[in-house]
């Protein structure tokens, strides 16, 4: 468990976590689209129907999950996944009350704009942990090989 653990590191178990959470919530749109969110992202239902998003939720907490174990260089399009729903729903949601049909759209597109925001302070702030940890890591073996050549 602790291998798996270091092997994700932060970024990947907050993408691990994320994709998840996303997943379940698009299972949870499939098995039953409650009234109140049909209709705070009714602009997104004009487009395709609930199943669709459903499926889309679910899709992209997939691929941000599988984003999970992969070096922090190349898991840009994990971030991506975790932030791009979120941001849809709170623009949906945003939009349902400009246009009048959602008097709580304004509350519920806060909310769900919370996720990308806080998804893009974790994103840089665990890329700079990686740095300084690699940092770290080479000046740890720089200094093990000064001390060989001293004593060699």
């Amino acid at each position: 468990m602790s291998r798996t653990g270091r092997r994700l590191g932060y970024r990947g178990a907050a993408l691990l976590i994320c994709g998840a959470g996303w997943t379940t919530y698009g299972a949870g749109l499939l098995a039953d689209p409650r009234f109140g969110i049909t209709r705070g992202v009714t602009a997104l239902t004009h487009i395709a129907p609930m199943c669709v998003w459903g499926w889309v939720w679910v899709a992209s907490g997939v691929l941000c999950a599988a984003a999970a174990p992969l070096p922090s260089r190349r898991d840009w399009w994990g971030w991506a996944m975790a932030s791009a729903m979120p941001a849809v729903w709170a623009v949906a949601y945003t939009t349902a009350r400009a246009l009048g049909t959602l008097a709580q759209g304004w509350y519920s597109g806060v909310t769900w704009a919370v996720f990308p925001g806080l998804l893009a302070i974790l994103a840089v702030a665990t890329r700079r942990v990686v740095y300084l940890s690699r940092e770290v890591a080479r000046l740890r073996l720089a200094a093990a090989q000064r001390q060989e050549g001293a004593h060699g």
